[in-house]
């Protein structure tokens, strides 16, 4: 279940990085390395800015930090629907495999100059990282630099499941960050149409609007998935790799939709008219694998496309119902 600020899981590129200062890449054959960060824009906020100070890589049992010359802060809304920014570009690293890295960023409670969240009730409140002073945001992600070569990752943020307002630390949001590490020559697109008045007929029953639809559409992994909400229990299916709310405008029942930075591979895309039942911590929690009489029992319905595959470079059309 989720917090008021309703977080939407459509991904966007961002890179961050002017100057950088830090150690050398210590010889022998290197490459060239290039790191996008990713967002999920937010239906309630109008700024989600993440202070950047700095970027470490743990290679060969060593770490390379890279400390920028004054902080970056970014704000992710800026940079949405595949649209990217440079955070280390072509930076010249050593070749071969690294365990992780970490983004250094000013993410402490009750401070002015750190990360924060912004809404369009013009309210701010800083972005809060536990620990965040020691570890960062650390991506527990191997990835390889080829020597002689290029390259280019993207680092994912999804907003909407990495933000909450826990009670007792007003002013303050707490950042939990939820991300994935992707190389971009392995990610593709997902692109569709959603029809609304029909999923609202498929779901709701006969006499039904697109307005009675409170759509939403969600991306699982692998091929035949069964639909789950995004409540992090594993022990009731898989939760979604990224989901979105689909607005009707009040005129055009079919609404488009587009997933950016989707690793190349098999999916199940599934659409409900119940994504409220998702989106509000005051509704019922959704549960697939409830008896009739408990809790979260049918109280979500989904229409399925479980035969997805996304190419690398490309893009999978996939419409509903």
């Amino acid at each position: 279940m989720n917090t008021r600020s309703k977080f939407i899981g459509i991904l966007a590129g961002v890179t961050l990085l002017a100057g950088c200062g830090g150690g050398g890449s210590g010889g022998g054959d290197t490459g060239s390395l290039t790191l996008g960060i990713g967002d999920a824009p937010v239906d309630d906020a109008t700024e989600v800015v993440i202070v950047f100070t700095g970027v470490e890589l743990h290679h060969a049992g060593a770490i390379r930090k890279i400390e920028f010359d004054e902080p970056r802060s970014i704000d992710l809304l800026a940079y949405q629907n595949g649209a990217t920014v440079n955070l280390l570009d072509g930076l010249e690293v050593d070749a071969g495999r690294y365990d992780w890295m970490r983004l250094d960023v000013i993410a402490e409670q009750n401070r002015s100059d750190g990360s924060y969240v912004k809404f369009e009730s013009g309210e701010q409140f800083p972005l809060y990282i536990p620990s965040g002073a020691e570890s960062g945001l650390k991506i527990n992600r191997p990835f390889t630099v080829a020597a002689g070569g290029i390259t280019r990752l993207v680092a994912d943020f999804d907003l909407r499941r990495s933000i909450i307002e826990p009670p007792g630390l007003d002013p303050n949001y707490v950042l939990k960050p939820v991300l994935r590490l992707m190389d971009e020559l392995e990610v593709g697109d997902i692109d569709g149409d959603i029809d609304l008045a029909a999923l609202a007929t498929a779901q709701l029953g006969d006499g039904a609007a697109a307005g009675d639809c409170k759509g939403g559409v969600y991306l699982f992994s692998g091929h035949g998935t069964t639909p789950d909400d995004t409540d992090g229990d594993m022990d009731d299916g898989a939760d979604p790799v990224t989901y979105l709310p689909l607005e009707f405008d009040g005129v055009n029942p079919v609404v488009h939709y587009h997933i950016a930075f989707v690793e190349s591979g098999a999916y199940t895309v599934a659409a409900t008219c119940h994504f409220d039942v998702d989106a509000s911590p005051e509704v019922s929690e959704y549960d697939p694998l409830a008896a009739s009489g408990d809790p979260g029992f049918e109280t979500m319905a989904w229409t399925t496309n479980g035969d997805v595959v996304v190419p690398a470079g490309g893009t999978a059309s996939v419409s509903l119902p």
